[in-house]
């Protein structure tokens, strides 16, 4: 399946011709302060109806008739994997199913209350259990059935009629294990923040000098295919690494913890650097120093401040590794990049669903006030 080449209005006069680029649907990125990926959620389903107390009179019926009906089911809370969601949502800290409406007379059960659903993103553990795959639905509190009207015994002796058992309290423990499908790093003031400018709405601060980027920024990147499917590809700006950095340099072992939530990276390395090799070489032993041996491509970025000779050299330096050549300011080769950015993500999803053990239901916790 191929996908169709559109890009963001300000960059399609600017791509390459010779490059099919993707279908680039620039979205908002997650507020920095407000990037979450660890949460405590308290759950409670909704609370089911109350059994009505009716009766039917009737020629043919001696006396009156129990006839009131049932109440309905409350609803459940349901964590379910959203597709273009970034992150957790460090606002929301409680969720109640809704209740389900009373029953009425002539045996009319209550109207079952519907779910209540907690958006993650994809990659996130719920109580221990992982989900990966978008759509993909994991119950954490059930709401609780209505009591029974009436209606629902026989005789002139039934009045039984009892209030629904109250919910309990679920605590739910959210993680992403998966912040984005592919983390941006590179020395500091490599491009990297200019990139995911170019590729997603993302807004990182870009200046001409080094350490720009203070916290981590996501991007989504949409590639739409001729059948009108959408890929969504999540990208994460790092801010730059220093050597020493899984030592905790510079806080370096903070930037390196979203790294290890991520799937794979793509090494943004400085062309007009003084020398992009030792750039790319130190970034590589933090993330091997830190644990962190992911599938990875390289990006020479800046290409419009070197020459095409300069290029060539290092492609050729670089040929035991994955290379491509962009420069966010010019336009050129960021279709290539996008469909990199596009082939790392999709590698390391099969290998993460591969992976991934047959989902349990996971035992909510209930929380005793």
């Amino acid at each position: 399946m191929l996908a169709r080449a559109v890009a963001a209005p300000m960059l399609r006069r600017r791509l390459a011709h010779g490059v099919a680029a993707p279908t680039l649907r620039r979205l908002l990125s997650v507020d920095a302060k407000a990037f979450c990926d660890r949460l405590r959620l308290r759950a409670r389903g909704g609370r089911g109806g109350r059994g009505a107390v009716a009766w039917d009179v009737t020629n043919r019926s001696r006396g009156r008739k129990p006839a009131g009906g049932s109440g309905g089911t409350g609803g459940d809370v349901i964590v379910r994997v959203a597709p273009h969601k970034d992150a957790l949502d460090a606002t929301r800290r409680f969720a109640v199913g809704e209740d389900g409406t009373n029953g009425g007379p002539s045996m009319r059960r209550g109207r079952d209350g519907p779910p209540t659903y907690v958006d993650v993103p994809r990659g996130t553990a719920v109580n221990g259990t992982v989900l990966h795959r978008p759509g993909e639905q994991m119950v954490v509190a059930r709401g609780t059935r209505g009591s029974p009207g009436n209606g629902v015994y026989r005789g002139q002796g039934a009045f039984g009629l009892t209030a629904s058992a109250a919910p309990s309290d679920v605590v739910v423990d959210l993680e992403m294990t998966l912040t984005a499908d592919v983390a941006l790093v590179g020395a500091p003031n490599a491009g990297k923040s200019s990139l995911l400018r170019a590729l997603s709405r993302a807004e990182p601060k870009v200046a001409h000098y080094p350490f720009t980027t203070t916290h981590p920024v996501i991007g989504v990147v949409e590639f739409s295919s001729n059948e009108g499917a959408v890929d969504v590809v999540r990208v994460l700006d790092v801010p730059g690494l220093l050597e020493g950095a899984a030592s905790g340099r510079g806080l370096g072992d903070d930037f390196l913890r979203h790294v290890a939530k991520c799937a794979s990276a793509l090494h943004v390395v400085d062309a007009s650097s003084d020398d992009p090799l030792s750039d790319l070489e130190t970034v590589r032993g933090e993330l091997l120093n830190f644990g962190l041996d992911m599938p990875f491509r390289v990006l020479l970025s800046k290409s419009d401040l070197v020459t095409s000779e300069r290029l060539s050299e290092l492609e050729g330096a670089l040929s035991s590794y994955n290379v491509s050549v962009a420069s966010s300011t010019s336009g050129e080769g960021l279709g290539e990049a996008a469909l990199h950015l596009r082939r790392l993500a999709h590698a390391s999803r099969d290998h993460a669903i591969d992976a991934a053990p047959a989902r349990q239901t996971a035992t909510p916790v209930t929380v005793y006030t």
